[in-house]
């Protein structure tokens, strides 16, 4: 019975040591992860500053190694992101950095597009950073500029900048979102806070889902920036009517010297006093050579 007994107590103190053992090792290995560099997002922020649905845009990370003693090698950033949303070739989804030194910081750019159909105020984005000993995980938040408007901006020419009072040309192609028939679509374009249109263009009906290219023009005169929305008015299919923000944007107008003009009108007219001498000459001459001509012919027949 007592040698049982040894043989038990024994076994216990065997599992025992064995137990303390792994625990030990455990802890220690613990610890040493807790002890590797961690590397975080630090900052991140898209091009043009928002995402806009149906264009391109950069998702640009600034990661960062919090450690300050120690480097941390093998890193490879992915992320993932909702549907709507893709990369544009040849860009991927991941990242891969060689090392990064202590409270060193690395930018990393993914080149992405929104769907035009995509209609959330945000993109949520999902952010692992895998080293070789450990990894972490973050969300990232990007806000989306969602198309209120029943109309599309396909493409536009606008000028940046033009002188006082010299003519602004602008052309607006645009699809309507809407599935009916509008009519009497009017384009009216506003400059700042003015309440009175500078110029409009009548366009008439526009069928669902068409597109339309509406080319205006129209002069500004004070010098400085000026904001110029332009804006749809449009009757509905059961007679309402309805006024949509499409388009607005910045023009500068510079100041034209009223030198130039003064310069180039005495120019042209002395250019013209000039030409006026020339014919005056030319006549008198004619004439002069004429006269001689018939009195030598008076002579011969006398």
């Amino acid at each position: 019975m007592i040698r049982k007994i040894k043989t038990l107590s024994g076994l216990f103190l065997i599992l025992l040591i064995a137990f303390i053992k792994v625990f030990s090792n455990v802890a220690v290995n613990a610890d040493e992860i807790i002890e590797e560099p961690i590397v975080i997002v630090s900052s991140y922020k898209v091009s043009n500053d928002i995402v806009v649905p149906g264009e391109k845009f950069d998702l640009i990370l600034e990661l960062e190694n919090k450690d300050k003693n120690d480097a941390t090698t093998g890193l490879l950033v992915n992320i993932n992101f909702p549907e709507g949303i893709t990369t544009v070739y040849p860009s991927l989804t991941q990242v891969y950095i060689d090392s990064l030194n202590p409270g060193e910081k690395r930018k990393v750019t993914f080149n992405l597009n929104a769907s035009q159909y995509y209609q959330r105020p945000t993109i949520a984005f999902g952010v692992t950073i895998s080293s070789e000993t450990r990894s972490n995980y973050v969300n990232v938040f990007l806000p989306v500029e969602l198309n209120t408007s029943p109309f599309k901006i396909l493409s536009k020419t606008v000028p940046e900048e033009v002188g006082a009072g010299e003519k602004i040309a602008v052309s607006l192609s645009f699809k309507s979102l809407l599935d009916e028939k509008l009519s009497d679509v009017i384009l009216s374009v506003f400059v700042d806070d003015e309440k009175k249109p500078v110029t409009t263009a009548g366009i008439g009906n526009l069928f669902a889902g068409a597109s339309k290219t509406q080319d205006v023009t129209f002069f500004i005169y004070e010098v400085g920036k000026h904001t110029v929305r332009y804006e749809l008015s449009y009757a509905t299919s059961e007679g309402d009517t309805s006024t949509d923000e499409i388009f607005s944007g910045d023009i500068q107008i510079l100041e034209t010297p009223a030198d130039n003009v003064s310069q180039t009108s005495e120019v042209i007219d002395e250019s013209m006093t000039n030409q006026d001498k020339m014919i005056i000459i030319g006549c008198l001459g004619m004439s002069f050579l004429l006269a001689i001509g018939i009195v030598l012919i008076v002579k011969k027949y006398n």
